[in-house]
């Protein structure tokens, strides 16, 4: 009986599909992506039509020059972690501490720390809504 149930669920696909992240593990994934720095790995989380919200000022030349920064689709978002994980940004990055607070069923909050206790500490927030195991809005608050 048993290898008949392994021949059915294999006849249909479960028994090899794969179980999709929930919005926490895709934004631990994302943490750990951008601790290493490497572009590539941080923008396979984000969706092709991916939102990304950012203070003002962030990323050199944002338009427009005044109030957030809004990158719309994964290549003006990568702009945004080009400059996250340049020589001057990265190390703040790297060494930030990090609690993930899932919010919904799509949407998670992810609190963060960088140069804890030092005199240019900077924390913040990050609202992120996953969807299909892919980033598809980010907001980015500094405190």
């Amino acid at each position: 009986m048993t290898l008949r149930l392994a021949l059915a669920l294999l006849s249909i696909g479960v028994a090899g599909s794969a179980i999709a992240a929930t919005p926490a593990e895709v934004v631990a994934r994302h943490v750990e992506s951008m601790k290493v720095g490497t572009l590539q790995p941080i923008m396979d989380d984000y969706s092709a039509d991916t939102v990304v919200v950012t203070p003002q000022g962030l990323v050199a030349d944002q338009a427009p020059a005044k109030g957030p920064g809004i990158f719309s689709g994964q290549a003006q978002a990568q702009r945004v972690f080009a400059t996250l994980t340049d020589k001057d940004h990265h190390p703040g990055i790297k060494a930030m501490e990090t609690v993930i607070e899932p919010s919904g069923p799509d949407s998670v909050i992810l609190h963060w720390v960088q140069n804890k206790g030092q005199p240019n500490q900077v924390s913040g927030k990050d609202a992120f809504i996953v969807r299909n195991d892919k980033i598809v809005f980010q907001a980015i608050y500094v405190d």
